[in-house]
């Protein structure tokens, strides 16, 4: 006898729950049937709680903002639709100081181009959804604005881009005509029907400059065809940390939510132009990602796994017999020829 052979008997002995023997059983092809569905849905159950495990949860957790700091960082890239010479930026916040923000920004003459743009909707007004895998893979991208396209200094439309910092107080940041609002140094002078304040808003945020991070005035655009309009957003901005599994991404970041009221009518005391109004909210968001333990997962990987065993077995039996009395009905029972033994009757030697 070979070793092998050996060796499973001596195994077999220790069997604690005996197999029966191949004679007193019965193949079916619904139990084949049923043994493939049942490992396909185990199979997929598998791999939803391996999905879920190594994709972790996002937990989101609301406190007071605490963060020290006296100044925060805005980064604007936007288009307006009138020579750059005529046009002003300024900041206004609520502790008094006025910002000359058009000397911290590029200013560069373009094309007013209103492709890839769209108005500003009730689903974009919220921040955008993002999960936190693509917040990290966004926040590892080159941190610089792109270059201007079709750029020259007389052109029609003007590119105000770039970074600057500001108190961290409520403020305005504004931008409006020369001579309209603000007086001006070179005493030129903006007509009422030179004015066009269309825009595209290719950037607005707060904090570190994150370019593919998506908030919810990039990509807005406004097409005005009146000249005395002020467009004005309100823009409420809230402190937020993503940190990823075990601490090893940190981004520090702002997220806003934006309403918008368009004015056609202006007075003295509010002249045209593109208003940004943002608060600062008093509290801070901070989203983590979490998994739960590994023995967790293994334990619900055979919860899930025995449960689907053990309700096959108890619904298998069920199933089988509805089909056999299914399959079996209208059939007629085959006629048993009475012998004279079945009769009692003795034969006559």
């Amino acid at each position: 006898m070979a070793p092998m052979e050996n060796v499973a008997k001596s195994v077999k002995t220790f069997d604690a729950f005996p197999k029966v023997s191949s004679t007193y059983t019965t193949r079916s092809s619904q139990g084949g049937v049923v043994t493939i569905v049942l490992s396909i849905i185990c199979i997929f159950l598998i791999w939803t709680e391996m999905g879920s495990y190594f994709a972790g949860v996002e937990e989101q957790q609301f406190m007071v903002d605490d963060s020290i700091g006296w100044d925060m960082q805005v980064n604007l890239d936007i288009t307006v639709a009138m020579p750059c010479v005529t046009l002003h930026v300024n900041v206004q916040d609520a502790s008094g100081d006025r910002l000359l923000a058009a000397e911290l920004l590029e200013m560069e003459g373009t094309e007013f181009d209103l492709a890839s743009s769209h108005e500003l909707t009730i689903e974009s007004r919220a921040d955008a959804d993002d999960d936190l895998s693509s917040v990290f893979r966004r926040a590892k991208v080159a941190k610089k604005f792109k270059k201007t396209k079709k750029f020259h200094p007389n052109s029609p439309a003007c590119r105000i881009y770039g970074s600057f910092k500001l108190n961290k107080v409520q403020g305005d940041l504004h931008i409006t005509a020369k001579n309209h609002g603000y007086l001006d140094s070179s005493m030129s002078y903006v007509t009422n029907e030179a004015l066009n304040f269309s825009h595209v808003i290719d950037e607005f945020s707060f904090g570190e400059y994150y370019p593919k991070l998506e908030n919810p005035l990039d990509g807005v655009a406004a097409l005005i065809d009146t000249n005395l309009f002020r467009y004005q957003y309100y823009l409420s901005i809230v402190p937020t940390t993503y940190i990823g599994y075990g601490g090893r991404h940190v981004v520090f970041t702002n997220q806003y939510a934006v309403t918008e009221q368009p004015t056609s009518q202006v007075n003295p005391s509010h002249p045209p132009g593109i208003y940004f109004k943002y608060d600062i909210e008093p509290i801070g968001l901070t989203i983590a990602e979490r998994r739960v333990p590994f023995w967790q997962f293994l334990v619900r990987l055979v919860n899930v796994v025995g449960g689907i065993v053990i309700c096959t077995g108890w619904l298998y039996p069920l199933i089988d017999s509805i089909w056999v009395k299914w399959t079996n009905r209208g059939r007629s029972v085959p006629h048993e020829t009475q012998t004279l033994l079945d009769k009692g009757v003795k034969r006559d030697d």
